[in-house]
């Protein structure tokens, strides 16, 4: 099957139209106060897009952002100032080479502030990851006022260089394209970065962070790194920012600037990539075009007013913004079906016999605060079987399930697959390693087409040095053509290949289900956890998921079924294991279970007989 990039003109409109107004906007404007004007709004442009990665994309709030901007300015001030400021008023031409090297000194200490910052929010969520990185921010601030041998305190640095490469005045059209040029940079690195397995790691950490770990993705690390790439944008453009000033002091960036930025990404369309653009241009204007009105003039306090206010009707009016195109996550397509026969998606598996011990759990126990849950749970796994895992409610089925994928830590015993423990390891790691897992409530990423769901499945094929997915390169992307193949093969196999580019939440129950197994096979996975996959399905849909698991068993990978349709779990399982009050009660075929006298007990009391 040939695949190729989606080249529909639909991709174009946005990216043209930004184009076009940028060109052309110094030509139309009336005067140089209004070329700045939109120099400026191409600042705020670029800080909005830098912080939707945070709030938008990977859903952490950061009420400091300004931080990373002023470490950007702050940055290039004292370069051309204090270290090269002799050099440039003689030779102002040396600015392209000093420029570079404040630029990557700007992204450096900023990509490092977002280190320190990102690193100790990794587990916090909500108010407590505001009042951090709020603290973080006016930290940064108050340094920068009162760090008078570096920074000039409350004075600040005057005599910035401009960006020209001779010595008097610089028309703003010049520095306004030069600003334009470098927004237009960082636009398309953050796109293609979007449209990449980082991008997709973001989203999911987002929608479904415990899903998004099962899922290989090490979460931890795509947080810090999405601090690291918002900061690195907040820097680079706090860069030009000064030298389009030519002069900074801490009152060119105040604790109102990080709330006016994170409402232009919600005013925009957080999560879009063309929202914050659109937020951040026309909030600059409007401030332009308000600085003439007689009542902002004698209360200029109005104008902050005015877009908390735009803001608060926007989010009843419209909650996603004002642009809602969704985030392309990925640019490779199939040309067609994929033929019988194409699923090759199982190569990972680590050759055995039938019968051979795949997943050996022992003695593991299971203690929620003064509750045991397991109690010396053991049994063997063997390769070729459908193992059967049943029990009254609470009997803790999903719990175990939980253990072995790495979801909870067991309190004690051992788990190995193919004679390695996993029983330390987070479920990143044991996703890798080669067990995959649905859930008992169907949990997919909601807000990504079923295409983009798989392609979370392969994640860890796809991810490797970050940079590389900030070039549009098509080359770049070849493996993630691969991988688009084989996440079409599995949904042909699972019977839903016609669903691929449909958003998840549009799907219905039983597609819901097969898209879910389909992201775990994704995995390429030598165990697959199945917990009560046919619940809320018809008869006939619980058929055809009976086939399917059947059909998986013998692609050679390895099942563990949680199921409470009784015909179902005995149809398909080749061994079954009975649970009741997290210990082991019975453990044998289905016509064996059919007839332990501990089994019919535990369901139908001590009566039964």
């Amino acid at each position: 099957m040939t695949l190729k990039p989606d080249l529909g003109l639909k991709r174009w409109i946005w990216p043209g139209v930004f184009l076009v107004i940028g060109l052309v906007a110094p030509l139309v404007l009336p005067g140089d106060k209004w070329v700045r004007v939109a120099a400026l709004a191409l600042v705020y442009v670029a800080l909005a897009s830098g912080l939707n990665i945070l709030v938008g994309l990977t859903g952490l709030l950061d009420l400091g952002y300004i931080a990373f901007f002023i470490v950007g300015a702050y940055t290039t001030a004292i370069f051309t100032v204090s270290s090269f400021g002799p050099m440039l008023a003689e030779n102002p031409s040396a600015i392209v080479w000093v420029l570079p090297i404040s630029i990557v000194a700007a992204i450096v200490l900023a990509g490092i502030a977002g280190s320190i910052i990102g690193y100790p929010t990794l587990r916090a969520r909500g108010d407590y990851l505001a009042i951090m990185t709020l603290a973080f921010g006016e930290i940064v601030r108050i340094v920068s006022i009162n760090w008078t041998e570096f920074t000039g305190g409350a004075v600040g640095i005057r005599n910035i260089p401009p960006l020209s490469l001779s010595s008097g005045v610089v028309p703003p059209t010049l520095t306004y394209y030069i600003i334009f040029a470098i927004v237009v940079i960082l636009l398309v690195a953050l796109a293609s970065l979007i449209a990449s397995p980082v991008g997709r790691a973001w989203v999911a950490i987002r929608e479904d962070e415990l899903v998004a770990s099962s899922m290989g993705i090490r979460t931890r690390r795509y947080k810090l790194l999405a601090y690291v790439v918002g900061a690195a944008t907040a820097g680079v453009i706090g860069v030009f920012f000064a030298h389009m000033n030519q002069f900074v002091n801490p009152d060119s960036f105040t604790l109102e600037d990080n709330f006016i930025v994170l409402s232009l990404v919600i005013l925009g369309g957080a999560g879009t990539l063309w929202g914050p653009v659109t937020g951040a241009a026309l909030w600059i204007f409007f401030q332009a075009v308000a600085r003439d009105i007689p009542l902002i003039q004698a209360h200029p306090e109005f104008r902050t007013g005015f877009l908390a206010l735009i803001v608060i009707v926007l989010m009843i009016l419209r909650p996603g913004g004002i642009v809602s195109k969704r985030l392309e996550l990925t640019r490779a397509r199939g040309a067609a079906l994929p033929p019988a026969g194409a699923l090759q998606p199982f190569a990972d598996g680590v050759s055995k016999q039938p019968g051979e011990t795949v997943l050996r759990v022992t003695d593991v126990k299971q203690v929620f605060g003064g509750l045991t849950a397991l109690e010396a749970v053991t049994f063997e796994l063997r390769h070729g079987e459908v193992l059967g895992l049943m029990g009254p409610n609470g009997a803790g089925k999903s719990t175990l399930l939980n253990a072995i994928s790495g979801v909870t830590r067991a309190t004690s015993g051992t788990i190995e697959l193919d004679g390695e423990r996993t029983e330390r390891l987070e479920s990143s790691a044991v996703s890798v390693r080669g067990i995959a897992r649905t859930f008992q409530t169907v949990r997919l990423f909601w807000d990504m087409t079923v295409l983009e769901n798989l392609l979370v499945g392969g994640h860890s094929r796809l991810a490797g040095f970050v940079p590389k997915f900030l070039s549009p390169v098509p080359f770049v992307r070849r493996n993630e053509r691969f991988t688009v193949e084989e996440a079409e093969a599995v949904l042909a196999f699972v019977d839903a290949w016609e669903c691929r580019d449909r958003r998840a939440s549009s799907l219905d129950a039983y597609q819901q289900r097969r898209i879910e197994i389909a992201r775990a096979l994704m995995t390429r996975p030598r165990v697959l956890l199945l917990d009560e996959p046919a619940a809320g399905l018809n008869e006939s849909e619980t058929r055809d998921l009976a086939r399917l698991i059947s059909r998986i068993r013998g692609h050679g990978i390895d099942v563990i079924l949680i199921e409470h349709d009784m015909e179902l779990l005995m149809s398909v399982s080749d061994r079954i294991i009975v649970l009741d009050h997290g210990v082991i009660i019975a453990d044998g075929t289905p016509a064996e279970i059919r007839t332990d006298p501990a089994v019919l007990e535990a369901y139908l009391g001590s009566d039964a007989t």
